[in-house]
């Protein structure tokens, strides 16, 4: 079975590391990075042009597409793949409005009922700002498109200000003018994924996400500095009732709704006194969520993909995972997320304990290997030289223990063997399950 995974940042690497140890799978990456493509051929082609990727799958007799962001599905990659008979794991352009249009989540939130702070989407400015004018602080306020922006604000001036500035921007052509404005909730941030196909799913783990430069409040914001999964009986507790009272709920209303969709859907919680709170969903795994998810996986992952896309789920069994925790900590350059060191390397990957693993998200090389679709085979691309940055979220390292405390340890321990100009990364992920 020939598999395109598209991206090129953590996700893809995992998901080109979990693919490739199928039996019977023969994954290439466009266009993927300096760690993807050193195990499956980089393919040359844009992950946000389906029609040039539905035409060169057809041509290379490619059986599935697996993309590791939700952009692709945005831009209608299913919808241009699927009169070709190839498979793609993922929604359909009109079903991937659940993660690009944040006032179609809520509405669709709060009409079946699933638990979401509470809160309200408006596309008019003058009624946004009457409903902000009489909400308790600090409040959230999240532009429509994801690329709109959000935040939380403890001053109400300050608060209206970024209100009129969502309502004035619009970041993506198409885009509308929405704002969802609802109540601040405070607890950690989990990721939780399954596989579905529109009826039926089989569920992931639970992962908890870091995000900010460091684990103060006010920390500047910095997306996937780390991620954890547990194997506690409270993690076994959550993966039961984010299963039964969040996932299945939400999987039951896209299909009320009618809205196609095979492959993985995710919500992001944040866990707080009153439990779980939904506040985005998505059709992808998230960042650093893949990383942390994925080795603790033990069945593979191709079949499960082939039955959400053939619609028989049900008959597969729950996916087995090794009973042990496992921590992903980011390695990033200081000036993380706007600035990195230009033509720096990256050092010391050889040197991290036998079973680290390090998963690679903003790196090339010019020594990878590529694909070449005149001979339909694998070529060791030319030039010279080591593995160079491309931004400033470098890699990730990933650890298996026994316990999370075990896994975080070793996690640290190698993530000092690594090196480059200024690598800098969170000491607190893992110290805490909660």
């Amino acid at each position: 079975m020939k598999i395109l995974v598209l991206g090129n940042d953590g996700r893809a690497h995992a998901l080109v590391w979990k693919l490739f140890a199928s039996p019977t799978a023969d994954v290439l990456v466009a266009p993927g990075n300096g760690g993807a493509c050193q195990i499956a051929p980089q393919v040359d082609l844009d992950p946000l042009h389906p029609d040039q990727i539905a035409r060169w799958a057809f041509d290379e007799q490619i059986d599935l597409i697996v993309p590791a962001g939700s952009e692709p599905l945005w831009a209608g990659l299913v919808d241009e793949v699927i009169s070709m008979h190839i498979g793609a794991c993922g929604a359909s352009q009109r079903s991937s409005r659940i993660e690009w249009s944040r006032c179609f989540t809520k509405e669709l939130l709060l009409r079946y009922q699933l638990p979401t702070p509470h809160g309200r989407c408006f596309t008019s400015l003058p009624m946004a700002e009457k409903y902000l004018a009489a909400q308790p602080l600090p409040v959230v306020l999240r532009g429509d498109h994801p690329a709109s922006g959000e935040g939380v604000y403890h001053d109400r001036y300050t608060a209206l200000e970024a209100l009129q500035a969502l309502f004035a921007s619009r970041p993506v052509e198409g885009s509308s003018h929405g704002v969802v404005i609802e109540e601040y909730v405070e607890g950690s941030l989990v990721s939780f994924s399954a596989i579905t196909d529109g009826s039926h799913l089989v569920s992931l783990l639970p992962a908890r996400i870091y995000e900010g430069l460091g684990p103060q409040p006010d920390s500047p914001p910095a997306p996937g500095m780390g991620a954890i999964t547990g194997n506690s009986t409270y993690a076994q507790r959550l993966t039961s009732y984010l299963e039964r009272h969040v996932m299945q709920p939400l999987v039951s209303a896209i299909a009320r709704e009618q809205l196609p969709y095979w492959g993985i859907i995710g919500v992001d919680c944040i866990i707080g006194a009153q439990g779980p709170r939904i506040i985005g969903l998505r059709c992808s795994l998230r960042d650093m969520e893949a990383q942390a998810v994925l080795p603790r996986m033990i069945d593979d992952l191709v079949p499960y993909f082939e039955a959400a896309i053939a619609r028989n789920l049900h008959r597969l069994p729950p996916i087995r995972w090794r009973d042990e925790a496992s921590v992903a900590l980011a390695l990033v350059t200081q000036g993380y997320p706007h600035h990195y060191p230009l033509n720096a390397t990256v050092e010391g990957l050889t040197d991290v304990d036998e079973g680290i693993l390090v998963f690679h998200d903003q790196t090339d090389s010019p020594l990878i290997l590529r694909y070449d679709p005149a001979r339909r085979e694998r070529l060791l691309g030319g030039g010279s030289g080591g593995l160079y940055l491309t931004g400033g979220h470098v890699v990730t390292i990933v650890a298996l223990g026994a316990t999370l405390a075990g896994a975080r340890g070793r996690a640290l321990i190698n993530a000092e063997r690594i090196r480059f100009p200024g690598r800098t990364y969170r000491e607190d992920v893992g110290a805490s399950e909660r």
